[in-house]
């Protein structure tokens, strides 16, 4: 009796939101798509590689283009990976949001304070040459993957918190870039089977704990500074130098350690192209790196740099995007509140934008007399890559991640005097570090 009574009732609330569903649907001319299931939709659709279902459902059913999706969803990843949705990438539109680009665009991300870092730059640049020939004349293997994570932490030595770094920062894109159920059905998260909310949790208390340690060395550093009566020249500041010389909100002094985490966290994740992604054959004298001088003018290196873009980009999907209002596109109702995901793995692999989408040829970027003689490494007015987004929520570290990007390869292939290493066991790996489980949610 009691086993009836639980089925009637499973049974009338499923028909409630088989009703309900369909009640607040008509009347809409939703995009095309797959069959959807009521409540569930179309994600128990989606495999273990979620980017490359949806480039076969753009195949079959045709692409989308919009606007008014500005905002970001709340999702699980955001609150536990972005402190609280309060990253810059990650935050709602709003003031807060409004408060964080304009710090990252008038005190991080100038042109004068970017430029100040060249030194730096240049001096992490010839420590990665000396560093690869030391190994290549020692007959060790080189893991590009290390000495690239030590070069972004522009610290030659901490070689050890380098790779912490890098190891926390993959694993925050590899959790962030994941379609997980429990954004879309809460008691999901009650059974959570693959364990990744608890990832989650670990991720934010590594993160938070790095982020700690690094502050807490900024201040140790400016107090001994002020006691000998020194401050420090703005070629001597770095990120969070200058995000803990900025008073705070509501006339406190400074900026509160969790805004400042949420900065840092930005600015130092901003997406690059992965170690793995094919070879710059650009090259100078022997024993030589190019410097920031020269970097403007190699438009060919641009070409690789624009090229392993398009073929292995930071994520297979940008950062999901919110519609704010119903609207329409090509003709089709889009209610508000709609999440919406850009695909640029399929777009860097579509066939009717590209030709020989599985070879890595940078030739296909060298600018024409149309295009300026200038090659473009972000979205260009075709949109046919976009490793910063585009549009209001644009990546404001565009800059940065282009220079730290341009700044690798002219060292690595000055550097490339050694042989390869033999074969692994476990084979050659040609998907620029997305590792098949990267998507899977």
């Amino acid at each position: 009796m009691a086993l009836a009574w639980v089925l009637t009732s499973v049974g009338v609330l499923v028909a409630t939101v088989v009703v309900i569903w369909r009640w607040t649907r008509r009347g809409l001319n939703l995009p095309p798509g797959p069959r959807r299931w009521p409540v569930v939709g179309n994600l128990l659709q989606l495999s273990s590689l979620p980017h490359k279902d949806l480039a076969a459902y753009s195949a079959a059913y045709g692409p989308l283009a919009g606007r008014r999706f500005a905002s970001r969803p709340r999702t699980l990843a955001a609150v536990h990976l972005a402190y609280g949705c309060g990253d810059v990438a990650l935050a709602p539109l709003g003031p807060k949001w409004k408060r964080m680009r304009r710090i990252c665009m008038e005190h991080l991300l100038t042109t004068r304070r970017l430029d100040a870092f060249a030194g730096h730059r240049a001096a992490e640049a010839r420590h990665l040459v000396a560093e690869v020939r030391r190994r290549a004349a020692a007959g060790e293997a080189v893991n590009l993957r290390e000495v690239l994570a030590a070069f972004s932490m522009n610290n030659s030595g901490a070689e050890e918190e380098a790779l912490e770094f890098m190891e926390i920062t993959h694993e925050m894109f590899r959790l962030l870039g994941m379609i997980y159920l429990g954004d879309y059905l809460p008691a999901w998260r009650w059974v959570d089977p693959f364990g990744c909310e608890r990832k989650m949790r670990e991720v934010e208390r590594r993160i938070d704990d790095f982020h700690s340690r690094i502050i807490d060395q900024h201040k140790k550093k400016a107090r001994e500074m002020s006691l000998q009566g020194a401050a420090p020249s703005c070629g001597e500041m770095d990120f969070v130098d200058v995000l803990l010389s900025l008073p705070g909100e509501d006339g406190k002094d400074h900026l509160d350690d969790v805004e400042i985490k949420a900065l840092i966290q930005r600015s130092s994740a901003t997406p690059g192209p992965p170690e793995g992604a094919g070879g710059a054959r650009c090259r100078r004298g022997e024993g030589q790196a190019s410097g920031g001088t020269d970097l403007a003018g190699l438009s060919y290196l641009r070409c690789v740099v624009r090229e392993t873009f398009r073929m292995h980009p930071a994520g297979p999907f940008l950062i999901p995007h919110e519609s704010t209002r119903p609207t329409k596109l090509l003709n089709y109702d889009v209610p508000a509140g709609t999440r919406v995901f850009i695909n640029t793995y399929a777009l860097g692999r579509n066939p009717r934008l590209w030709e020989d989408v599985d070879e890595f040829l940078p030739e296909r970027h060298l600018p024409t007399a149309a295009d300026g003689g200038r090659v473009e490494i972000s979205h260009g007015p075709d949109f046919k890559i976009l490793p910063f987004s585009a549009g209001k929520r644009k990546c404001p570290g565009a800059p940065l991640g282009w220079s730290s990007s341009s700044w690798r390869w002219p060292p690595s292939s000055s550097a490339s005097t050694g042989s390869p290493p033999r074969a692994s066991p476990g084979g050659h790996r040609h998907d620029g570090g997305l590792r098949d489980d990267d998507a899977q949610g």
